[in-house]
């Protein structure tokens, strides 16, 4: 059996604007946690390398002061795009492209670790994915999540993350829904993220793109025309990337998060009429539509799964006490 005390996780989740560390025991148990804010230019990765380490020292520092206790890797979750080599292929918010993360970070560390660096939206899923009963839960599991300035997903294979070739798989908010839609960063056009981010859905309601969900919630309880327009166009492409994912992933469930489960009474027809025509004609493409047990804090939660993990599965990593 698990001994709560022997193990601790360290994980570090960056944002745009602050970080967030924290220590866990094997059992979740948060005994620790820090948030910190920084005025860190988009584009300056020494910067965020920086504040990085700063706080994963912090976290680490307090992990060693328990006794006999263990570190496990600490994991960085990043809001980007990550390769199977840890590099950052694409990280929009941060403003960072083709940049290598892992190196600079470990080589700063007080104590010198092994770090692992994911991509935040494929932790949420994985943390999702624990929600379900052991005997319960799908063979394969997609994860779309909204954000204010894009869409993030991911894809579990009997709840291991799924790559692909080069750590790229799951990426739904590049997944075509509109071929003579707008030109998207990623080179193609129409891809899901442009109309399913809150950015796009407060611009086609009308909104300033700093306002929130809960004022795009209240113009459409208003029965606001456009706002009810801007949630059609986004029920429509994400009932298209849907589609397109249970077709050629053939997956159980797909889970729903970020601002995604207050927007679903909008967007839900859209969806399920989709899945119900489809039904129909194959009976095997119904994927089960479900919202995201867990809010801002799934992707540290899903750190600490996956490190974990690692213990469980092969917990000879773990040293002998002597």
């Amino acid at each position: 059996m698990p001994a709560p005390d022997r193990v601790r996780t360290v994980a570090v989740q960056l944002f745009p604007k602050s970080v967030i560390g924290e220590v866990r025991d094997l059992a979740g148990q948060v005994l620790w946690s820090a948030h910190r804010a920084h005025t860190i230019e988009p584009g300056d990765g020494s910067g965020f390398v920086t504040a990085l380490t700063d706080i994963f020292d912090s976290a680490i520092e307090h992990a060693n002061h328990a006794s006999n206790a263990w570190i496990a890797n600490p994991v960085a979750v990043l809001p980007a795009i990550v390769a199977h080599d840890s590099n950052i292929v694409a990280a929009l918010p941060l403003g960072l492209r083709a940049f290598d993360v892992r190196t600079p970070l470990q080589e700063a560390l007080a104590q010198p670790r092994s770090i692992e660096v994911i991509n935040e939206g494929r932790l949420s899923a994985l943390a999702e994915y624990t929600t379900y009963p052991s005997d319960t839960r799908p063979r394969a599991m997609a994860y779309i999540s909204a954000q204010r300035e894009g869409v993030g997903g991911a894809l579990l294979i009997e709840g291991d993350i799924y790559g692909g070739s080069h750590g790229l798989a799951g990426l739904v908010g590049h997944v075509g829904v509109d071929m003579a839609g707008p030109q998207c960063s990623c080179g193609a056009r129409g891809c899901l993220g442009l109309y399913l981010s809150l950015h796009a859905l407060l611009e086609r309601a009308g909104l300033d793109s700093s306002q929130s969900v809960t004022e795009l919630i209240d113009l459409l309880e208003a029965d606001n025309a456009a706002a009810h327009a801007s949630l059609r166009r986004g029920g429509e492409a994400l009932a298209s990337a849907v589609g397109t994912m249970s077709n050629y992933t053939d997956v159980d469930v797909v889970v729903l998060g970020g601002i995604l489960p207050p927007l679903f009474p909008w967007l839900e027809p859209y969806v399920n009429g989709l899945i119900r025509s489809r039904s129909e004609r194959v009976p095997q493409f119904n994927p089960q539509i479900t919202l995201a047990t867990y809010g801002l804090e799934s992707p540290l939660t899903g750190a600490w799964h996956h490190a974990r993990r690692t213990v469980l599965d092969n917990p000879t990593i773990v040293p002998y006490l002597t």
